[in-house]
């Protein structure tokens, strides 16, 4: 088991517009080569993300450094997702990824992309210099069939955008029409610069495929099947099935093909970078941190006013203690950034408000502990109470002076904390479980994270538990459901939010349609109205558009402009528009 320490998270490329990146490095410090891993975007990087984390222990514990990062604009890395020129900016990121290995020390550098990062990384090959070996996993071929299969899936699953916006939306990102016109411009190119040996790893469905049959005819690979691979990268749910064995098959791979002349690897880490300017022209910095006894990894998003820091040993300490503070609980295996980079860009954005904000990954989860097959991390666990204990408490704000925001479980996290704590104020997006309490019975009801709206076409028998619920919710005089909520026999919107009021923590709620109907299905419109008349104003968003997950583009809009109202509100300054832009624009590869 790779420990956690050969885990290194650093910024790197160009200053004026710095990538978060992640080198894993043998326990020795000595490597044969070193593998840079090109990632998908959108919402295949959310659910393949602890996969390519996997593969690069895997490939540490070989003896060979793996370099894992964010394209410019993605992730955790700076800039904007929909620059026109996004697509030159992502080839120049993996340059950028390579020359940093190589300033490592590494001597030999190989590549692998997985879907959309295999045709980036073959695309970005000719700037790259010599490589030794190439995996394309599970590969995007044609960039128009992308797109197609983008939209399509994004339109079944979360429905349609503002037709006035001529941005493209996929699952979890947005793109400029320029970027998507020059991916259905795009297909993989071969054969590759220096001819480097190759290999396909490809979904069985699609060995006999046109486009996969010229591919190894071509570039003549050693060719690996995939099976079940689309609960990787496409899961239905945010249950994502690892290709364990696939990943094994991979880096021994990449291990046999690798020299056996071996160097000493020394990266060079960064811990703070500047990420962003606000619109009067102040900077924003973001700092690397490990927080807690269980090394909770953590970026901490700061106003220039704060004191930079770049030792390993970063802690709250470092920057002292800020007055204003903002920190995220993110939902299900999701890691630190949210669906779409919501987190990151409400981050940024209150950094102008000289908010310090934080957001991490809680154990299991993104860069945090080990990925643990037998043990899956569980939501609205006890470990992710104490996990988010942690962070408010590696903040360093005092909890009064602290707005606490997440989506769906990290809502309720977020109001668990605020009632244990205090805060200044809260952001519930998407919350579904509106008890006070855990019980393995609500949880149970309500998982896998989606609001139980009955379809047409469900005919799923309900448990006898759930229709007796059902038969109650209905029928029993609301002061008798109201008391079965504050046992945690059910769930009751005001059973949470009265807590909330008597805890002196103003509520912020946002919610899509489909939650918006589980609000009211659990009886919410009858508790507001009661709280209503005791002088309670209820602050909330119910959308007309978007998905539970929070995918759909204008609703990660209106969330990222609804946060912001409450930063503005809480901290005494009217927002403005735009509230954050990236670093200025620089030359691409």
């Amino acid at each position: 088991m790779i420990t956690i320490e050969t885990q290194l998270a650093t910024w790197f490329g160009p200053a004026e517009a710095p990538l978060l990146g992640f080198v894993h490095v043998p326990t020795s410090g000595i490597a044969r080569e070193a593998v840079v891993l090109c990632s998908p975007i959108g919402k295949e990087h959310i659910d393949t993300y602890r996969g390519m984390r996997l593969l690069a222990d895997e490939l540490a514990a070989r003896g060979i450094v793996a370099f894992r990062f964010d394209y410019e604009g993605v992730g955790d890395s700076s800039g904007n997702e929909d620059a026109p020129d996004a697509m030159d900016r992502w080839r120049s990121s993996i340059v950028s990824a390579v020359d940093f290995v190589r300033q490592c020390g590494a001597q030999s550098v190989s590549i692998v992309g997985l879907r959309l990062g295999a045709l980036l990384a073959a695309s970005a090959l000719e700037g790259c210099g010599t490589i030794n070996s190439v995996v394309l996993w599970d590969p995007v071929v044609n960039g128009r069939s992308f797109i197609r299969e983008q939209r399509a899936f994004y339109s079944i699953s979360v429905g349609e955008d503002d037709p006035t916006d001529p941005r493209v939306s996929i699952m979890g990102g947005a793109l400029a029409p320029e970027c998507a016109d020059g991916l259905t411009q795009t297909r993989l190119k071969y054969p590759f610069p220096g001819n480097p040996q190759t290999l396909l790893a490809v979904r069985s469905s699609m060995k006999g495929s046109g486009a996969i049959t010229r591919l190894t005819s071509e570039l003549q690979p050693d060719v690996l099947t995939l099976e079940n691979h689309e609960a990787f990268t496409s899961p239905p749910s945010f249950y994502v099935d690892i290709p364990y064995r696939h990943i094994d098959e991979i880096a021994g791979w990449i291990d046999r093909h690798a020299p056996a002349t071996t160097h000493t690897v020394s990266p060079t880490i960064e811990l703070t970078a500047r990420v962003a300017v606000t619109p009067t022209g102040d900077d924003v910095y973001e700092s690397l941190e490990r927080v807690g006894a269980d090394q909770l990894f953590a970026i901490r998003t700061h106003p220039a006013t704060s004191v930079a820091h770049t030792s390993v040993d970063a802690s709250a300490a470092s920057f002292g203690k800020p007055e204003r503070g903002m920190v995220f609980f993110t939902t299900a295996i999701e890691h630190r950034i949210g669906p779409g980079r919501s987190w990151v860009h409400i981050a940024r954005d209150a950094a102008e408000h000289s908010v310090t904000s934080l957001r991490f990954d809680r154990r299991g989860v993104g860069d945090t502990g080990h990925i643990d097959a037998n043990n899956p991390t569980s939501v609205y666990s006890r470990a992710a109470d104490e996990d988010a204990l942690t962070a408010v408490a590696a903040l360093g704000a005092a909890p009064e002076n602290v707005i606490l925001a997440g989506l769906c479980s990290g809502g309720w996290t977020a109001a668990s904390v605020a009632l244990r704590l205090g805060a200044r104020s809260t952001i519930l997006v998407n919350t579904i479980l509106w008890s006070t309490r855990r019980k393995r019975s609500l949880t149970d009801a309500i998982l896998p994270e989606s609001p139980k709206i009955t379809s047409g076409t469900d005919t799923t028998k309900p448990p006898l538990r759930a229709v007796i619920k059902a038969q109650l919710q209905s029928r029993l005089p609301y002061f008798a459901w109201k008391m079965l909520g504050n046992r945690g026999i059910t769930q009751v919107p005001e059973v949470l939010l009265d807590a909330l009021r008597r805890r002196g923590v103003p509520t912020k709620v946002i919610l899509s349609p489909a939650d918006a109907e589980w609000f009211r299905q659990q009886r919410g419109d009858e508790g507001i109205a009661r709280m209503t008349r005791r002088g309670y104003a209820f602050d909330a968003v119910m959308a007309e558009v978007g998905d539970h997950p929070s995918y759909h583009r204008d609703l990660r809009s209106i969330i990222r402009r609804e946060s912001m109202s409450v930063v503005a509100k809480q901290f005494g300054r009217a927002a403005t528009q735009p509230i954050y832009s990236p670093p200025p624009k620089r030359s691409t590869v």
